[in-house]
């Protein structure tokens, strides 16, 4: 790489640092381009040079958004056994929490309140949020063709069919994929993704004293809700007792005499 692309590539790296800054000390809507031409002590004008417009900055932060997230949940499928799809949805999923509690930024930016003013092309943006939406319908196919879920368990219809975007976001990065599966694992993500809103957003950590538990048991919930091997999944809740249970046998009792 030459000098000059050395510099580019770096000055890019600086303007998206500072506009992430931006986004989680003031939000969304403070994003600014004079600001950050501020903070790097230039004129607004120079911005243009690599972003040609507010739109585009805020697409590229998208876009690394959704690329952080795939390649987050990405890593803890590979590391789960690959003869345990169940055991590979579990660590998506907790991944998944686990990122959106680390980047809130991000998180905000991808399924929060929308950036006044930004639509987000699909054609641009698409193809990184696909990618985390790929790996976890094709966790959910291994899993049912491996006998450890089954759709028939499951509330969604074998009828329903996927949507245009559906299309764009994948393309054929899952093959011979049925609708109804692809709904099931859609379903299981957003109602998640609704779980880490009301803590990230919400009062849900004020409301519950222990959220780790309860998004556990709400990823146990949800994994029933798919039609995975309620053996399976019970798997993971005698986990979670052995778990608490030494933090629990330390735990004075008091006894009324």
């Amino acid at each position: 790489m030459s000098r000059r692309a050395e510099n580019r590539t770096a000055t890019i790296a600086e303007i998206k640092a500072l506009a992430r800054r931006q986004l989680v000390e003031r939000g969304l809507g403070a994003l600014s381009l004079r600001g950050i031409a501020r903070d790097m002590r230039t004129a607004s004008s120079a911005l243009y040079r690599y972003f040609a417009s507010h739109e585009e900055l805020v697409s590229a932060l998208v876009i690394d958004a959704y690329t952080s997230l795939a390649d987050t949940v990405s890593a803890a499928r590979d590391g789960a056994p690959n003869d345990d799809p169940a055991r590979q949805w579990w660590a998506i999923s907790h991944a998944y929490r686990r990122w959106a509690l680390a980047n809130r930024a991000d998180f905000a930016l991808i399924f929060g309140t929308p950036v006044p003013g930004y639509q987000a092309p699909d054609q641009i943006t698409g193809p990184a949020a696909g990618r985390s939406m790929a790996i976890l319908i094709d966790t959910y196919v291994a899993a049912v063709r491996a006998g450890a879920a089954d759709p028939g368990r499951t509330q969604v219809p074998p009828c329903i069919q996927p949507g245009e975007l559906l299309a764009v976001l994948i393309g054929d990065s899952v093959s011979d994929c049925p609708p109804q599966q692809a709904a099931i694992a859609l379903s299981a993500w957003v109602s998640l993704l609704g779980h880490l809103v009301g803590e990230i957003f919400g009062s849900l950590d004020h409301l519950v004293a222990d959220t780790d538990h309860l998004y556990r048991a709400h990823v146990r919930t949800v994994m029933l809700g798919m039609g995975f091997d309620p053996s399976h999944v019970d798997a993971f809740r005698l986990e979670d007792i052995d778990r608490s249970a030494p933090a629990e046998a330390q735990t004075p009792v008091s006894v009324r005499r």
